[in-house]
């Protein structure tokens, strides 16, 4: 509580005074207006009572500019502000859309590609049961070993179309942490009041991280499915040598097995169809996935350009003060002539 020696009124009219002449009202100068009574906790409650009720005359002792210019120049950073604001929500909304789409376009395409897989096992064991109709076929087994030879062709060329997924996804990862440093550098040098919208940020960035390390993880259960696929090629191998025993005993059905081969190979062939189509759905995703980061860096660019354009309102807004304080130093100056002038004339 107050002491009795100083009271509100004082303190008031001690920052009025101050404020009058173009001075920030402070503690320590209240308490020197005083004639140095009064303890700084007691002026401390008085003086901030005092300022929330003079806000206009406070902005004006602070700047050295006009009440009006002060609120007007409020207003225009506070419509920056909001604009800013309204563009980066926009973005984030946008990108949220696109990546939910990305997504369900993932989802379907891992679906399509475990039908594939059952598709190709199904035609696994059809061509064991075709193999069984042709025991002892050696021709049947030569063309066996020449299906043979071209799955593990198709299959090294698929082992080496996950390698270059993984190079691609470990350059998107860089390109996500490269885009997530950038941010966070912009993040510490803008205001305390944008520290939500840095934090909403990065935690979009780490979802992305953690879909990408998802489809990582897929990609490499496909692989393990493909080495499956290799035991049971190899499975395949053993039998073609059971066959080899039994060659003289199936020549009656050599024409059924010619036929049942015929239509397995035409199966291969839609097979290898549809998961070439599988790898040119997922090319695409990853394509639309670069442009979604791609508009989000032009968002960033533009909260970029919004602040440089409140740096230079703030660096105006300090020239016109300077500008003013020029003029009232010439205005002080012209006054002092014309009291020596007026001085002068009204001597004898």
């Amino acid at each position: 509580m107050a002491r009795s020696g100083i009271l509100y009124v004082h303190v008031a009219a001690a920052a009025a005074h101050l404020a009058a002449e173009g001075h920030n009202p402070t503690i320590d100068s209240i308490r020197a207006a005083l004639g140095g009574t009064g303890s700084k906790s007691t002026i401390a409650p008085l003086l901030k009572r005092w300022k929330a009720a003079h806000p206009g005359t406070l902005a004006q002792a602070e700047l050295g500019l006009p009440a009006e210019l002060v609120l007007a120049l409020k207003g225009v950073y506070q419509k920056v502000q909001a604009e800013a604001a309204i563009q980066c929500q926009q973005a984030v909304e946008a990108h949220q859309v696109e990546t939910a789409a990305l997504q369900e376009q993932l989802q379907q395409a891992v679906a399509e590609q475990a039908a594939l897989l059952d598709a190709q096992e199904q035609q696994a064991q059809a061509l064991a049961v075709a193999q069984a109709r042709s025991q002892g076929l050696e021709e049947t087994v030569h063309q066996q070993e020449i299906a043979l030879a071209s799955l593990d062709s198709d299959k090294r060329g698929l082992e080496q179309r996950l390698v270059d997924r993984d190079s691609e996804i470990a350059a998107l990862t860089r390109q996500l942490q490269q885009g997530r440093e950038q941010f966070e550098h912009y993040q510490a040098s803008v205001a305390q009041q944008r520290t939500d919208e840095r934090q909403t940020a990065e935690q979009r960035q780490q979802r992305l991280e953690h879909e990408l390390a998802e489809l990582r993880q897929r990609l490499l259960a496909q692989q393990t499915h493909l080495g499956e696929l290799h035991a049971q090629e190899q499975r395949l191998a053993l039998d073609h040598d059971r066959l080899q025993s039994t060659l003289l005993t199936t020549q009656d059905t050599l024409t059924q097995n010619r036929s049942a081969h015929d239509q397995m190979v035409y199966q291969l062939t839609g097979l290898k169809q549809t998961h070439q189509a599988l790898e040119q759905r997922h090319g695409n995703g990853e394509q639309r996935l670069a442009e979604t980061l791609t508009r989000l860096a032009v968002v960033e660019r533009e909260r970029s350009l919004l602040a440089r354009r409140l740096t230079r309102a703030e660096t105006q807004l300090t020239e016109m003060a300077t500008e003013k304080e020029l003029l009232l130093q010439d205005k002080a100056v012209l006054t002092s002539q014309l009291a020596e002038f007026r001085t002068e004339d009204d001597r004898p």
